[in-house]
């Protein structure tokens, strides 16, 4: 019979071979580690960035596979997607350098039922969570063909990344982070316009009616802009009502871009017109266009005129606006959509003091 003396000592005595056991475990995770920590998962990628002159990204969405294809054309990187609209350079050197900083960790199953459990499963196959990303060279070469799946941290929080090279049944587990990519305008700058309203000296806004909302500036101080055409019996729809008017143009970003081709633009559906303090004039035009789910959309085109008399800054201004803004169409938020067409109906209500 065990007495309490032999149970401690055998309780003992499992407690090492348990300790002993973790941290043979421990050691040989640190030792995996070690030994790939400082090996990227696409050697010389880092070096070979001027090269690239194409980035390919696909994924299966409700069972279709959808792309997005940035490229370098005449030395600027451009959303074939949506008709050659510029890329953001430095978003696209981000995305590039994210991929040379990967380092492999530890490599992971070879078994294709098994890739879905990391996001690797080729994006062909219906259910697949994984993005795949080439890039290509100058002649067409590949430089790098990699599955990117599911993310994970480490024990001390950093990111981590499960990836399989797309020719390679092997997957394997990557520190580092991948920017999700999966929206063609994620790639480019989604600024449209940016003026805001102490820039502004006179707004009109003519609905579809040909009714005109004319806002000008008469001032300085707290309530620079007035209404110019405000009837007696009305007011204000809100409190910030005419800062939406005004401020029109601040921050503009667009939801989606496309070329302006075959788009009619009618004056029937009437414009925004801002002109600035310095000389400017930036014209807002609407069309209307079927969407994808058979809803009418509102997209828009912007042109800029300076005057002669216009400053420096305005013409300066102007000259690194009118190329890419003549030539595309913005579909903007419907909240950005209703400050351009802003009517005297939607912009007031009957006054309480006439009630």
């Amino acid at each position: 019979m065990l007495n309490l003396r032999t149970l401690g000592r055998l309780a003992a005595v499992t407690a090492v071979f348990v300790l002993g056991a973790v941290v043979a475990v421990l050691v040989r995770q640190d030792a995996t580690v070690t030994a790939l920590k400082d090996t990227r998962a696409f050697p010389g990628l880092a070096d070979g960035i001027p090269d690239i002159a194409r980035i390919e990204m696909s994924w299966n969405r409700d069972g279709a596979v959808e792309q997005v294809t940035v490229a370098r054309e005449d030395g600027i990187w451009r959303i074939l997607e949506q008709g050659g609209y510029p890329a953001d350079t430095g978003r696209v050197r981000d995305f590039v350098l994210s991929l040379a900083e990967l380092k492999l960790v530890e490599a992971k199953t070879a078994d294709p039922g098994r890739y879905g459990r990391l996001g690797v499963a080729d994006v062909e196959e219906a259910g697949s969570e994984a993005t795949r990303v080439r890039l290509l060279g100058r002649e067409g070469g590949v430089l790098a063909d990699v599955l990117i799946g599911n993310e994970r941290t480490d024990g001390t929080g950093a990111p981590m990344v499960y990836i399989r090279p797309g020719n390679e049944a092997r997957s394997w587990l990557a520190l580092g982070r991948v920017d999700d990519v999966q929206r063609a305008a994620s790639w480019a700058d989604n600024t449209v316009i940016d003026i805001g309203a102490d820039r502004v000296q006179e707004i009109h806004l003519t609905g579809p009616d040909g009714k005109v909302l004319e806002v000008r500036r008469t001032g300085e101080g707290e309530k620079p802009f007035e209404l110019v055409n405000m009837p007696e019996d009305r007011e204000f729809a809100t409190f910030y009502t005419l800062n939406e008017i005004t401020d029109g143009l601040a921050k503009l970003s667009f939801e989606e871009v496309r070329s302006i081709t075959g788009m009619a633009f009618e004056p029937s559906l009437g414009n925004a017109i801002y002109q600035t303090r310095s000389g400017l004039t930036v014209i807002v035009d609407f069309a209307e266009v079927p969407g994808e789910d058979g809803n009418v959309q509102t997209w828009t085109h912007f042109s800029i005129n300076v005057a002669p008399d216009a400053t420096e800054e305005a013409k300066s201004f102007a000259d690194s606006h009118q190329e890419r803004l003549s030539q595309w169409a913005y579909r903007l938020s419907a909240s950005r959509i209703e400050r351009l067409r802003h009517t005297l109906e939607t912009a007031t209500k009957p006054s309480e003091k006439s009630g």
